[in-house]
C-alpha cells in the first residue's frame, strides 16, 4: 500500500500556515543541498599533519547542526546556522561518521541531539584552529572558500568568541582577495518533525512561485483585486491542531516588462502549493483563451493573511481558483463564503482532510456557507458525530464537484434559485434553533428540508439533518476524520515523545504531563465515535499518553525504555491501516 498516501492526506489536511507547527522562517530545518558545488572537496589540503584539525573541523561543524539541549547554558542554535554548519561539514568529508549520522537523523526526523554539555566555545575554538591550517595553504583557492564559510559559521555562533577578532580579520583578508560566500545555493528540502502520520510530509523547497499564461488581446481584466477565505487546520504552539479560516487576496497590476499574465505568490511555499498554481493557470487558460479575455503585461500577486509565514498543501487550490477566475469573469465573491479542495487543470474539485475541523474554523469566522468537495462527503458527518447539529445550523455546507459548483456558491451576486434555497435553509435553522431539536419532529420542517435537498442535492447540511431526524446518521467517525481526531489531540503529545526518545531524558516533566492529561481527556471523549478499523490506534495514542501523564515512577531509563516500547506499538499500527486495502480506498476518494 502506498505510504506516501497517508502523508498527502495528512498534508491536505493542513493548509501548512506556519505558526502552525511554528513554521515559521527559523523554525523549519532545511537540509543542506549537497550537491552545490561550493568549493571542491578533492582540492582541499590540510596538509600531512592537518589530520587532526579537519576531523576536529569537521566534527565541530557537524556538533552545531545538532540540537542543543536548550537546558544546557549554551542554549539552542538558529536552523538555518545548523543547516549551513551541516553542508560545509559534509563538503569537506562526505564520509565522516560524524557527518553522516547527523545528517540521517535529520532526514528523518528533523531532529538530531549531540552529547550533553558541549560547549560553543570549544566548538568555535576547533573551527578556528581548523581554518588556521587550511589557510596555511596560501595558493589553494578551495581551501580560501571554505575557509571562509566556516570563518562565517564560527562568527554567527559565537560573536564574542575569545578568537572572533581573528576570526573577523581572517573573513576581511579573505574579501579582500575576492573570497565571496553564497549560503542560499546550500539551501535544500525542508523537514519537520514527524508525528505518526507525518502531517507535513517531506516537502521540497519551500519558495514562492510564479506561472505565466501567454499574452492575449483583452485590453484587461475584468477586476484587479479579489479575496477569498481557504479553510486551513493549523497547529498550535503546543502542537495540537485545530481549524481556522484565513484569506486569501490577490492583487492585478499593470507592469511594463510582464508579458502576458504572471502569477506569483509573493511567500514562501511547498511544491503542493506551487503544482496547485499550475493547475489553476491551465484551467484558467482553457476556460477564458477561447473568450478572448486574456490580457497583457499584469502580474497578480497572491497573499495569504500572514505573508511572512509559509505555506503549502493542496487545500487551497479550490479557494485560490475561484479567486482568480473573478479577476477575469469580474464577478465578486460572497464575503460569508469559504471553501477547501485541491483543484485539477479541468475544473475538478479533489478531496483534503481535516474537513470537520475546517468547518469549524469556518464557524468561528461567522462564515455562512462552505464549500467542501464532493469526495469529502463522509468527513462532514463527523461535524454531527462530534458535534451534534448546532454547526449545521450556523452554516450551510455544500459538496462541490467542480468549479461550475464552486463559483454558484461563491458568487455575491448569486442565481435566484440558488440564493431562494440559501433563504429557505435559514429559515428552517432559525425555526429548529429556536425551538429545539423538537422541531425536527415538525413535518413541515422535515418537508422543507426535503425541499432544500429537492432544489440543490448537494445541500449536505440539508441532508444530514433529514438523516439525524430518520436514525440514518452516522454514530461514528469516518476513516478520515478518525485518523485527523486521533493524530490532531494527541500530536502535542507525540512530539514531546519523540524529543525525549532523541534526548534519553524526560524534560519539562510538569508541563510534559499537563499536555499528556489534556490529551487524554480529548482522546477519552472519542470513546465509542473512532471507525472500529482505528479503535486499536486510540487505545495505543491513549495509553501513551497516560503513561506520559504518570512520568517516570523509578528509573528514567526504565521509563524512556517504556516510552519507545509504547511508541513501536504506535508505528506498527500505523503500518497495519497503511496496508489495509478498505483504508486505502476511502482515503484515496
Amino acid at each position: 500500500m502506498n505510504q506516501n498516501l497517508f502523508s498527502a492526506l495528512a498534508l491536505s489536511s493542513l493548509l501548512v500556515l506556519p505558526g502552525l507547527q511554528a513554521q515559521e522562517e527559523d523554525s523549519l530545518f532545511y537540509l543542506p543541498d549537497m550537491e552545490a558545488e561550493l568549493f571542491e572537496t578533492g582540492k582541499l589540503d590540510f596538509g600531512r599533519r592537518g589530520t587532526f584539525d579537519k576531523s576536529g573541523l569537521v566534527a565541530a561543524l557537524a556538533r552545531i547542526a545538532s540540537d542543543f539541549d536548550p537546558e544546557e547554558k549554551n542554549g539552542s542554535v538558529p536552523n538555518l546556522l545548523r543547516s549551513n554548519a551541516l553542508g560545509i561539514a559534509g563538503r569537506i568529508n562526505p564520509n565522516a561518521k560524524s557527518f553522516k549520522t547527523t545528517y540521517e537523523q535529520l532526514e528523518q526526523d528533523a531532529e538530531a541531539y549531540g552529547s550533553s554539555g558541549t560547549s560553543k566555545d570549544r566548538l568555535v575554538g576547533n573551527i578556528y584552529r581548523g581554518v588556521r591550517t587550511l589557510l596555511k595553504e596560501k595558493s589553494n583557492e578551495d581551501n580560501k572558500v571554505c575557509a571562509a564559510y566556516c570563518v562565517d559559521v564560527a562568527l554567527r555562533l559565537q560573536p564574542d568568541h575569545q578568537y572572533s577578532e581573528d576570526l573577523e580579520k581572517i573573513q576581511q583578508d579573505l574579501e579582500q582577495d575576492g573570497i565571496e560566500i553564497d549560503w542560499d545555493q546550500l539551501q535544500g528540502k525542508a523537514v519537520v518533525k514527524e508525528t505518526p502520520w507525518n502531517p507535513f510530509g517531506q516537502g521540497g523547497r519551500m519558495e514562492p512561485r510564479r506561472e505565466k499564461m501567454p499574452a492575449g488581446k483583452a485590453e484587461g481584466l475584468a477586476s484587479n483585486q479579489s479575496s477569498v477565505v481557504g479553510l486551513v487546520v493549523v497547529t498550535l504552539g503546543s502542537g495540537k491542531h485545530a481549524g481556522a479560516a484565513s484569506e486569501i487576496i490577490a492583487t492585478a497590476l499593470r507592469e511594463e516588462d510582464v508579458k502576458g499574465v504572471e502569477f506569483k505568490i509573493d511567500q514562501k511555499v511547498g511544491d503542493m502549493m506551487g503544482n496547485s498554481l499550475k493547475s489553476i493557470r491551465d484551467y484558467l487558460r482553457v476556460t477564458y483563451e477561447p473568450k478572448g479575455m486574456v490580457p497583457d503585461g499584469y502580474q497578480v500577486s497572491i497573499v495569504f493573511q500572514d505573508r511572512d509565514q509559509r505555506v503549502d498543501g493542496p487545500s487551497a487550490g479550490t479557494a485560490m481558483a475561484l479567486m482568480l477566475d473573478s479577476l477575469f469573469s469580474g464577478e465578486k465573491l460572497d464575503g460569508g463564503f469559504a471553501c477547501t479542495g485541491g483543484i485539477t487543470p479541468n475544473g475538478k474539485v479533489t478531496s483534503i482532510g481535516g474537513v470537520a475541523a475546517k468547518i469549524r474554523g469556518a464557524t468561528r469566522r461567522k462564515c455562512t456557507i462552505v464549500g467542501v468537495p464532493e469526495g469529502n462527503a463522509k468527513g462532514v458527518n463527523d461535524i454531527l458525530v462530534l458535534d451534534g447539529i448546532q454547526q449545521l445550523l450556523d452554516i450551510q455546507v455544500f459538496t462541490m464537484k467542480d468549479m461550475d459548483e464552486a463559483r454558484a456558491l461563491s458568487r455575491a451576486e448569486k442565481d435566484k434559485d440558488v440564493q431562494s434555497t440559501l433563504d429557505d435553509f435559514k429559515s428552517v435553522a432559525d425555526v429548529i434553533a429556536d425551538q429545539g431539536e423538537a422541531a425536527l419532529k415538525n413535518t413541515r420542517v422535515q418537508e422543507r428540508l426535503e425541499e432544500v435537498l429537492k432544489a440543490m442535492p448537494n445541500h449536505i447540511s440539508a441532508q444530514l439533518l433529514l438523516d439525524h431526524i430518520r436514525g440514518k446518521a452516522p454514530e461514528r467517525l469516518s476513516v478520515g476524520g478518525s485518523f485527523h481526531e486521533i493524530d490532531s489531540r494527541s500530536s502535542a503529545v507525540f512530539s514531546r515523545v519523540q524529543r525525549t526518545m532523541f534526548r534519553e531524558k524526560f524534560s519539562d516533566a510538569d508541563e510534559a504531563r499537563s499536555a499528556a492529561e489534556e490529551a487524554r481527556e480529548e482522546l477519552e471523549e472519542l470513546d465509542g465515535k473512532i471507525h472500529e478499523k482505528f479503535e486499536a490506534y486510540h487505545r495505543a495514542a491513549l495509553d501513551l499518553c497516560r503513561t506520559v501523564g504518570k512520568g517516570p515512577e523509578g528509573s528514567g531509563k526504565d521509563f524512556i525504555s517504556d516510552l519507545k516500547s509504547k511508541w513501536s506499538r504506535i508505528n506498527s499500527i500505523r503500518k497495519k491501516l497503511r496496508d489495509d486495502p478498505e483504508i486505502f480506498e476511502e482515503i484515496r476518494g
